[in-house]
């Protein structure tokens, strides 16, 4: 086996950040102010705000409307 020292990934950690660079400037042209989605689970909610990233409104509601939907949509 190959130790990972050994191994360079200059060449990939350059190329994730230039893939990195172009979805920031595809990002910043949207504007997301006034979305909403449903509401995300509190766990993954602490995850998402300690990595400082942005956080869409949430609406419970809409998540309960997507899980009635789904119900009846995809039984077993």
């Amino acid at each position: 086996m190959i130790s990972s020292d050994a191994i360079d990934l200059a060449d990939l950690r350059r190329t994730w950040e230039e893939r990195r660079a172009a979805m920031r400037t595809i990002l910043g042209r949207f504007d997301m102010r006034g979305m909403k989605r449903p509401a995300r689970d509190p766990d993954e909610r602490g995850w998402l705000a300690a990595r400082g990233e942005e956080q869409i409104d949430e609406d419970a509601a809409m998540g309960e409307a997507a899980r009635a939907y789904y119900a009846t949509k995809y039984q077993r």
